[in-house]
């Protein structure tokens, strides 16, 4: 044996030997960076609360059950079901095993990996059981950077069950990727899910190919930044009030990006067709921009808003008193800093012709003194700048005026003749200012003054 080969016999084995005691290390700093990210998560979802947790770390691998509680005052004021499984308020738990690195399991080089199953509420786990059996209704699998970081991928099985009250839920599955950087820095995901239907007394509602993908960085705080597309191919449904309904194609794109301590965010959503019970809709469009918005307070105030829903719970009443005072404390400086809401587009065609509108509002040069109450709506009023377009084809506006009667036929012939409308001969248009307290309708002050005596 040569003196090469002895040097590599004696570094695997002290690895070897020592292998035992960095897992343990490892098991110790695994376990406080799972809390870290915890505390991470609890902290951007106040309706999330740790119930109970056992955490029992082993040499090469540990395990941790831990039980949410779920609870959202704005759930309740949606009408639950008493037989409902999934009422506003419940538990999951979530079952973890974890490997030690630095070679968890002896299968990548990773600081651990992570299996969790979830175990969904008493109520729902038990209708499941018949269709599952022990399997969970959600998979995940983490790996855990050496250097910060994780990737996590989750899977969630197809089922079809019938609920005791008698309505059904049939659920195509569940794929989903999530990465984040070292301390939550950045995140990007993605998720598919090919349907979802309910059935019950009151109606039904089918959605299929359901996609999401973002990415997120954080830029004032824990505020994040950054862009996101969610996609359902279609919906069809219906019910007592509305009768059959049809949605092709919707989609809903965000976009947010910082300059300087401002930001601007954007919404743009789109559908291609609609069918309400008689009417027929086509090209639907709605675009919003919130632009020069403050970010430590708009960040400040978001968190203020967290903070008031973690504090009242389930209590309604609190809640809306700490969203208030959040807003009158927050929302304020935001004011001051000259945001502005830009309506970029509201359009749709109808097989009678088309309505497109478009507006901004900002309230440039307030001060502090201003938005003291109750001289605050004095002034916005004189503050306030709006501007606004509105175009609707003949066609579609005769159908509105017929649905409307003969009453709004003879307003709109009025403001024809007073200039407030201009009638082409394919569309009415008409441009809206308001500025200093005063509105005007096509450059004429709106509403009309007096006739001299």
């Amino acid at each position: 044996m040569n003196r090469t080969t002895r040097i590599l016999l004696a570094v695997g084995g002290v690895i070897v030997l020592s292998y035992p005691g960095i897992a343990w290390v490892t098991g110790i700093v695994v376990e406080n960076r799972l809390q870290h990210a915890e505390r991470q998560v609890l902290a951007q979802a106040p309706y999330l609360t740790v119930v109970s947790r056992e955490y029992h770390r082993g040499v090469y691998r540990s395990t941790e059950i831990v039980t949410y509680g779920l609870q959202n005052p704005a759930l309740r004021l949606v009408q639950v079901s008493s037989s409902s499984p999934v009422p506003p308020g419940f538990t999951i738990t979530v079952a973890t095993t974890i490997e030690h690195g630095p070679l968890p399991g002896l299968r990548t080089v990773a600081l651990a990996t992570g299996d969790s199953t979830v175990i969904a509420p008493p109520a729902l786990q038990k209708v499941l059981s018949s269709v599952l059996g022990s399997a969970p209704i959600l998979r995940a699998h983490t790996t855990i950077g050496l250097f910060g970081g994780a990737s996590t991928h989750l899977t969630s099985p197809p089922f079809s069950i019938q609920l005791p009250d008698g309505s059904t839920v049939k659920w195509g599955g569940l794929t989903s990727a999530v990465t984040t950087t070292g301390n939550g820095a950045r995140w990007s995901g993605q998720l598919t899910a090919p349907r979802l239907a309910l059935r019950g007394a009151n109606g039904a509602i089918e959605l299929s190919g359901l996609e999401y993908s973002g990415s997120g960085e954080k830029a004032f705080g824990d505020f994040y930044l950054g862009n996101g597309t969610f996609t359902v191919e279609q919906v069809d449904g219906n019910s007592p009030r509305s009768g059959d309904y049809s949605l092709q194609r919707i989609s809903v794109t965000t976009t947010s990006k910082a300059n300087g301590e401002f930001f601007d965010m954007r919404v743009d959503a789109a559908m291609d067709a609609a069918k309400l019970a008689a009417v027929q809709l086509k090209n639907v469009a709605y675009s919003e921009s919130l632009e020069h918005l403050h970010g430590p307070s708009f960040a400040s105030m978001m968190q203020a808003i967290r903070l008031a829903q973690r504090q009242a719970g389930a209590n309604k009443a609190q809640y809306q008193a700490g969203m208030q005072d959040a807003l009158r404390q927050y929302g304020v400086e935001v004011l001051l800093h000259d945001p502005v809401l830009n309506i970029r587009q509201v359009s749709f065609t109808m097989p009678e012709g088309s309505l497109l509108f478009s507006a901004k509002v900002s309230a440039p040069g307030l001060s502090r003194s201003d938005l003291q109450w109750p001289a605050a709506i004095g002034a916005l009023q004189q503050h306030a700048k709006i501007t606004a377009d509105l175009r609707i084809d003949n066609g579609l506006l005769q159908k509105l005026l017929a649905m409307g009667g003969a009453n709004h036929a003879a307003q709109l012939s009025s403001l024809e003749q007073q200039g407030y409308l201009t009638a082409g001969t394919s569309a009415v248009t008409t441009h809206v200012d308001f500025s200093g307290g005063k509105l005007t309708l096509n450059g004429h002050p709106f509403p009309p003054a007096a006739p001299a005596n």
